[in-house]
């Protein structure tokens, strides 16, 4: 990705995040595996509305990977905003789209029993409106954007 399509990603979703913040029926999950120290990871999970952090979710782990770790900061913030109230549209932002994609996929995986739980709420969440959707975004953890 050139310098300009990468600036151009992060300004889109500078737009998203802020449309998100508009409604009080969006949501935004931001998730990040934390640092890896002596063989344990911590994931990370802000969920923001109204342009404010509403709930700080961490989780730690000892030896996983940094696959499974992302995995864990997605499922820590999306299961909760999932189960909210008169929420239509959540966007989660990750620095592993590589995750976001098996999610969606949920084929047979070696995570499968972390990723059936996810898939599960999602197909709930989904099947209650048709109004309701799940954006995921890539945000590198390079890319020093404010709220990541």
């Amino acid at each position: 990705m050139s310098n300009k399509d990468f600036y151009q990603h992060l300004q889109n979703l500078d737009h998203a995040f802020k449309v998100s913040q508009i409604s009080s029926n969006n949501i935004t999950v931001i998730a990040d595996r934390g640092i890896k120290k002596f063989h344990i990871i911590t994931a990370v999970a802000h969920i923001w509305s109204d342009f404010s952090v509403i709930q700080c979710l961490q989780v730690h782990s000892i030896n996983v990977s940094s696959i499974e770790a992302e995995l864990m900061a997605i499922q820590t913030g999306l299961i909760p905003a999932i189960k909210k109230n008169n929420i239509y549209d959540i966007i989660v932002i990750t620095d592993s789209i590589s995750i976001a994609k098996k999610i969606l996929k949920s084929k047979v995986n070696p995570l499968q029993n972390i990723f059936i739980p996810i898939v599960s709420a999602i197909e709930v969440y989904l099947k209650k409106n048709s109004r309701k959707k799940i954006h995921f975004w890539y945000c590198s953890s390079k890319a020093k954007w404010p709220r990541h």
